[in-house]
């Protein structure tokens, strides 16, 4: 059927970030006035003077930042799939309730309907969607792109949180079942790793897969959920994000050594884990980043830039499932 065309294609992807899941670094405008640390969406909800101006400014965005012209672009240069970042305050008021959106839920009263016209522009150009939960109830991370500013990681400490977010992902599961072009689920982006990390993947989540693909992220440890993944009959896909400027060996090591990385140690790894594992792996996240010292000893930094994107997209393309550029 046509929904197994959308879910078994390689993808050809990206995200969009910053439409629905904020970060400053992306779209600062939105965090002009916004409230407290001015880092993530919790500030922009209780920032502008009111939820009435708040919700003014979010629907303004939503509605201009990414419109249908732009899913006519991405399948016109061939992209195929779309990793659409949402929250759980995206679903709006009804999930807010005991969390630190609560008091701001009539600001996110509209979003629901404009994650599914999301949807449903991506479908009217082919283009299928990964329904990413970026940002779970408690935060799965403690990062500003879960919607949190206080860095705290309150999710799998907290029974409460984990029903709420588990009550989110069933939603969302039961919403897209049927929806063609939904590629799949994907439970955490990003989650620190937690001992339980793999029973909530698992038991807690078990209802989700009736449904869709799920997309597991693999907490940075690529081995170790491949062995989780391996294990799986059911449709779960593993998410292993690429970067290589955050770490103090990646900022200061030179391009075209990062390039070599990838097309070999890399490029092996990945595919070994792809092997042992129905090639049910992807890389949602990888950019051209480089840091100005990576840059620095390389006689023309333009090319080495383009060489290093360029090996790397050769390489997930030849190792995995998809790819998706943030």
């Amino acid at each position: 059927n046509v929904a197994n065309v959308y879910r078994y294609r390689q993808q050809q992807a990206v995200n969009l970030g910053s439409w629905f899941v904020h970060e400053n670094w992306m779209t600062p405008s939105v965090f002009d006035c916004a409230a407290g640390k001015k880092l993530s969406e919790i500030d922009i909800a209780t920032g502008w003077g009111s939820t009435t101006s708040a919700r003014a400014v979010l629907e303004r965005h939503w509605d201009t930042f990414i419109m249908v012209s732009d899913f006519e672009y991405l399948a016109s240069i061939g992209i195929n799939t779309v990793r659409l970042p949402i929250g759980y305050w995206s679903l709006g008021p009804g999930f807010l309730a005991g969390t630190p959106f609560a008091n701001v839920a009539d600001v996110y009263q509209n979003s629901w309907s404009r994650v599914i016209r999301a949807v449903n522009w991506a479908g009217h150009y082919g283009i299928g969607v990964l329904i990413d939960l970026h940002g779970a109830p408690g935060s799965q991370n403690g990062e500003p792109h879960s919607g949190v500013s206080d860095h705290q990681i309150n999710l799998f400490n907290n029974p409460d949180n984990v029903d709420k977010t588990i009550n989110v992902l069933t939603f969302l599961a039961q919403t897209f079942a049927s929806v063609t072009n939904v590629v799949g689920l994907e439970l955490l982006n990003e989650p620190q790793y937690n001992s339980v990390l793999e029973d909530f993947c698992t038991s807690d989540t078990s209802s989700a897969s009736e449904f869709l693909p799920i997309y597991v992220h693999d907490g940075f440890d690529l081995e170790r959920f491949s062995a989780f993944v391996s294990k799986r009959s059911d449709f779960v896909i593993q998410d292993h994000h690429s970067y290589f400027v955050f770490t103090p060996s990646d900022i200061e090591e030179p391009a075209s050594q990062h390039t070599n990385d990838v097309t070999h140690g890399i490029a092996s790894s990945l595919a070994n884990v792809s092997s042992g594992q129905r090639c049910n792996l992807v890389v949602h996240e990888w950019s051209c980043a480089l840091t100005d010292q990576s840059l620095a000893g390389e006689s023309n930094k333009d090319k080495a830039r383009k060489d290093f994107c360029a090996a790397q997209m050769k390489v997930y393309q030849g190792t995995t499932a998809g790819w998706a550029f943030w």
